[in-house]
């Protein structure tokens, strides 16, 4: 298909400006929680049948339908763009290939390809439109070469697509951790409100914020939900994912955000629900909506805080990036 760039290949050498998902470490607790709010019990869903709590793992496929390769250094799946996701791999070992993203708002993603001939799933997270997908081989230092680029154009089958499926930053398997925890978790759960609360609050009240790993943390850092899980501490990239994880397990479409909050650059989550109802005072589900919630900030009080004050209206939050 790209036969002619096994005799010539127009190299253009770039300077990839690694910032944005980097600066993550510094992310932190800066709120002081009190201990005076429970949950508001009579405005939650009525006792009733524990919900469906089988776990869903969407499966990203590569159908080969649409693509874009040299067959020489990497491939480009765009065969399921509808579904919220694309699918790249390398063909170059050892050697680093960056995926970046241009999505229609006019952000940038940044992706690396971790292991030759494995795919990675990369998420349409900022829905229809059209983006920009380039694929750059790592030469030296902070230089890459461009192999190949390609225009994806997506029209969503469904609009929550993007938030189910797993992907490179909200990774998780059939027969993970964070997936079997997820429906023991939530087996008393009578509403989806409900799920999210006994989500969200057993991560809140498990995982400890780990202050060394955020000042020592490498720069190109993904969170794996299963380490999260075994040593019980992370970031708050690993609190947003391991969160985002469990939730999309139970098909509720969650988006790990991340950005600012106030000066720290920081990640937190959006679940949607259809239900209406009440986690504690400060946190509504009106139903059919997203809802933002923060578990590092409130891991500090262990779920025993007003968090009112940095969830409140939103006006401290600014994301830039979904996944």
């Amino acid at each position: 298909m790209f036969a002619s760039k096994c005799f010539l290949r127009w190299v253009l050498i770039v300077i990839l400006a690694l910032v944005g998902a980097f600066l993550l470490t510094s992310c932190g607790r800066n709120a002081e929680l009190s201990s005076e709010v429970s949950v508001d019990d009579d405005k939650r869903a009525n006792p009733g049948q524990p919900r469906d709590n089988t776990p869903q793992v969407r499966i990203a496929e590569q159908p080969g339908e649409l693509v874009a390769t040299d067959w020489e250094t990497a491939v480009l799946d765009f065969s399921n763009a509808a579904y919220g996701y694309i699918c790249a791999a390398s063909y170059l070992g050892d050697t680093k290939v960056k995926v970046l993203v241009d999505a229609p708002d006019g952000n940038r993603y940044q992706y690396t390809l971790p292991y030759s001939g494995y795919y990675t799933t990369i998420p349409l997270s900022r829905g229809n439109g059209t983006y920009e997908v380039g694929l750059y081989e790592h030469l030296y230092d902070n230089q890459y070469a461009a192999l190949f680029s390609q225009s994806v154009e997506v029209e969503l089958i469904d609009e929550f697509g993007p938030f189910l499926y797993p992907n490179q930053i909200v990774e998780f398997e059939e027969g993970d951790a964070a997936v079997q925890l997820s429906v023991r978790v939530t087996e008393n759960a009578t509403s989806d409100v409900e799920a999210v609360d006994q989500i969200y609050m057993w991560v809140v009240q498990n995982i400890v914020y780990d202050y060394e790993k955020a000042a020592t943390v490498a720069p190109g850092y993904v969170p794996n939900n299963n380490n999260t899980l075994s040593t019980g501490d992370g970031i708050c990239y690993d609190f947003a994912t391991l969160t985002a994880a469990m939730l999309r397990v139970q098909r509720l479409p969650t988006k790990v955000e991340v950005g600012y909050c106030g000066d720290a650059y920081h990640a937190w989550i959006s679940v949607y629900t259809t239900d209406a109802g009440w986690i504690r005072r400060e946190i509504e589900f009106p139903g059919n909506a997203y809802v933002r919630l923060d578990p590092t900030f409130d891991s500090a009080g262990k779920g025993q805080g007003d968090v009112s004050q940095i969830i409140g209206d939103g006006q401290n939050y600014h994301p830039l990036l979904y996944y």
